[in-house]
């Protein structure tokens, strides 16, 4: 039997009477409300905490290059320090998901990112390797979970209808976010801007500016978020039904310029996972209904690590490590590429009968002896660390590669559908590995910029592709789990990525390609394998 929470309205109107007094579910609510206004301004509101993980994950290839004396960072500690951010969010996935669940999106949301922009205005001022470190994991500690639950709070708000699409466009306006970030380091990192605090204790420069102006995607969203109600699914699904009508009420009169006594709904259900906590907790927690969410929960498990789904899981996963790894190592790494190539020494190519390819120009022995000189002639061997030289092309290089990627990204969803996901992810994989192997061929640094820029794009693009075949590839009921391991298997890769790249570059600068490439040939060759999922979806 349905349960339900009636709210008295106002006086009475010819719209009241064609309305209906019988408890609706959620879908039935939220479809009543229409589409409109306060959709628009949810999806603006959620820019800057969509934005919020982009600047956290990405500023650091832009600081590294000029804090690299300051912080005496190796290309270890370089490598661990694009890698860590993906580490805290790791750690606490999972803990946030259930914190979500008790206290609300909403709450959750405003909590994460206050704390996001503390972080990144007292990063700025770490005056050694180890505070910015512990710092940077704190970062994603916090931001990992409220970033999941971004996106469901924003898809609660919306129809079935609407919901998908949605979904797409936000994901689109989070991904220029990636053009913000070299965009904001380009007018930020060249200008000699400084001041210090506390008689010269703190001393704060252009890449230390830079973080605290990054600090602010968080503390604006904590602003916008803050004038938006908790989510009307979360409510009801905690039995408070009487403020989820409240909430739809004002929903529709934002979206039709109706007023919110007209809404046709009067009564919500209570959804039935509230109905069976309340049971469950009136049996002191012992419940022998086959729903009960534990119960499902580890249902669900069993069934993911059962034939046949084991191996679609599997070979998503592997398809995903490769691809987030893929693209996470060149966007972490790519503006430190391009600052060692535009300081490459051309005395270190005397002799040699041709030109020096791109791996001579990044050997590890080269650099070193190249500082080593410049520190002679500027007669400052006791400095022990001279910086290269940052041009400004190497900010507006990365802004142009992050754009041909979001555009790339556009015009693959525009035809994905009609050439196939599983064809778009065998171009995609190929044509990214193919251009690894050939780095160390490119006859310049433009061309090594276009390949890198393909990489970028193409491995964007798998990594899109094999997320959308979840739905075809994993039944329904298992469909949220299976996402949920998946984004897990990417950031493990970005952080693989990230701690293996130094290394093997400094074994020998063909290895971190060869291993990025070989690792995208191994995807393609497991996603021949794939198959959709042939039973009816649940």
């Amino acid at each position: 039997m349905a349960v339900s929470v009636h709210v008295e309205a106002g006086s009475r109107t010819p719209e009241d009477d064609r309305s209906t007094e019988t408890p609706v579910d959620f879908e039935a609510a939220v479809s009543a409300t229409g589409y409109g206004l306060f959709n628009v301004l949810l999806l603006l509101a959620a820019i800057p905490a969509g934005w919020t993980v982009v600047f956290d994950t990405s500023t650091i290839a832009f600081v590294i290059p000029s804090a690299e004396c300051e912080l005496d960072l190796t290309l270890f500690r370089k490598g661990t320090l694009a890698a860590v951010t993906f580490g805290g969010m790791i750690c606490t996935a999972f803990f946030w998901g259930y914190i979500a669940d008790q206290v609300g999106r909403r709450h959750l949301l405003l909590f994460g990112l206050i704390l996001d922009a503390t972080c990144n205005i007292f990063g700025s001022a770490s005056q050694s390797y180890y505070i910015y470190l512990a710092f940077k994991f704190v970062s994603g500690v916090i931001i990992g979970g409220p970033f999941a639950i971004l996106m469901t709070y924003i898809a609660e708000f919306h129809a079935e209808r609407h919901r998908s699409k949605v979904l797409m466009w936000t994901g689109s306006l989070f991904a220029v976010g990636n053009i913000a970030v070299p965009a904001l380091a380009r007018a930020v990192l060249p200008l000699p801007w400084s001041f210090s605090l506390f008689d010269n204790l703190f001393v704060f420069d252009s890449w230390r500016i830079f973080l605290i102006i990054s600090g602010l995607p968080p503390l604006i969203g904590f602003l916008t978020i803050g004038f938006l109600p908790e989510s009307p699914k979360f409510l009801m699904t905690n039995g408070n039904s009487s403020e989820a009508l409240k909430i739809f009420r004002k929903m529709y009169s934002m979206n039709t310029g109706k007023s919110a006594d007209t809404y046709p709904v009067k009564a919500l259900q209570l959804q039935e996972r509230y109905v069976q906590k309340r049971n469950a907790s009136v049996h002191s927690g012992i419940s022998s209904n086959p729903n009960d969410p534990q119960k499902v929960v580890f249902s669900k498990r069993k069934s993911m690590f059962s034939t046949p789904y084991i191996i679609s899981i599997f070979i998503v996963n592997v398809v995903l490590f490769a691809s987030t790894s893929g693209m996470q190592i060149m966007k972490s790494w790519l503006p430190q590429l391009i600052v060692i190539l535009n300081n490459f020494d051309p005395k270190e190519s005397e002799g040699l009968f041709s030109s020096p390819s791109i791996c001579e120009k990044l050997n590890a022995d080269a650099i070193e002896a190249f500082r080593t000189e410049t520190a002679v002639a500027n007669k400052n061997l006791t400095k022990g660390c001279v910086p290269m030289a940052v041009s400004p092309t190497v900010y507006t290089n990365a802004t142009i590669i992050a754009a041909s990627a979001v555009l790339g990204s556009f015009l693959a969803g525009f035809i994905i559908n009609k050439v196939g996901k599983k064809n778009i992810l065998f171009i995609c994989l190929v044509a990214a590995g193919a251009c690894n192997f050939a780095l160390n061929w490119s006859p310049t640094t433009k061309v090594f910029l276009i390949l890198c820029s393909a990489i970028i794009a193409l491995t964007g693009i798998s990594t899109n592709a094999i997320t959308a075949m979840i739905v075809e590839v994993v039944p329904t009921n298992l469909r949220a789990t299976a996402v949920s391991i998946s984004v897990m298997t990417g950031r493990l890769g970005a952080v693989t990525g990230n701690l293996l790249f130094p290394i093997l570059l400094n074994l020998t600068c063909d290895a971190p390609f060869y291993y990025i490439g070989g690792f995208l040939t191994l995807a393609f060759v497991v996603t021949i394998f794939l198959k959709k999922h042939s039973g009816k979806l649940e």
